[in-house]
């Protein structure tokens, strides 16, 4: 199978559970007390590298960072009915709540839902601190704490009919897909970022379990998708890929 093939079948359910086995290994080796703060200063991290990423191409394209523009610029896609997002407010905030989402899909069927539920703890919130710190995004539940739906409001994002015309032109126009990057890219990252702050914080022991995280991976998906994560080794996601 070429480096190509492997790198275009990666999903979400890579990135998630690579995540979760980071986070599993890390608090295997150093304790729930110690590498609990450890992980979520690394998921915040990630967060605000993905979000100023974002705000770096709503500059490039002449967008101001408002929570609108936020939606549009998000970098990921899911697979087709790998999640479910219902719009139950529109004004005066945007109102957000997800039955189906392809994180907590993948650590329930793993049973890596406590170690995946670092993630989403942070994750959203450091996204867009990360575009704009001026906006607010109110998390008020989410799937792995036992809610049957995440529950976003997304202040500043009123949908009247003129906002929700110009949502959908450029979500799907312009800029359209041309924001998202690959799932490669994006597992990547995530190893990346947390392996470093393991690496920084718990030394040789931190360093491990990133290794570890990456053994199960190679396991799981094959030493051509590990390969290809450890590739990103020298990537700095703090700017756009390849003047992107």
């Amino acid at each position: 199978m070429s480096n190509e093939t492997v790198r275009k079948g990666f999903t979400a359910e890579h990135h998630a559970l690579l995540f979760a086995w980071m986070a599993r290994e890390m608090i295997g080796r150093a304790g729930e007390r110690d590498a609990a703060p450890v992980i979520r200063a690394a998921v915040q991290e990630y967060g605000m590298q993905r979000g100023r990423r974002m705000a770096l191409r709503a500059k490039k394209n002449g967008h101001k960072r408002s929570m609108l523009n936020y939606l549009v610029y998000v970098e990921w896609q899911a697979g087709r009915g790998e999640m479910v997002t219902n719009v139950v407010e529109k004004r005066p905030a945007m109102r957000v709540k997800i039955p189906r989402c392809c994180w907590h899909t993948a650590w329930k069927k793993f049973d890596l839902v406590p170690y995946g539920r670092y993630y989403c703890l942070d994750v959203d919130l450091a996204l867009v601190r990360g575009f704009n710190p001026d906006l607010k995004l109110e998390l008020r539940d989410i799937k792995p704490d036992g809610a049957l739906e995440c529950d976003f409001i997304f202040h500043g994002a009123a949908l009247g009919p003129r906002e929700m015309l110009a949502f959908l032109y450029r979500k799907n126009v312009k800029p359209g897909k041309s924001v998202l990057m690959p799932w490669d890219y994006h597992t990547g990252h995530v190893y990346k970022t947390m392996g470093d702050a393991f690496s920084r914080e718990f030394g040789g022991k931190g360093r491990d379990a990133a290794d570890a995280a990456l053994e199960e991976f190679s396991r799981h998906y094959g030493s051509g998708a590990a390969a290809v994560v450890r590739g990103f080794a020298d990537t700095d996601f703090n700017v756009l890929p390849g003047g992107a």
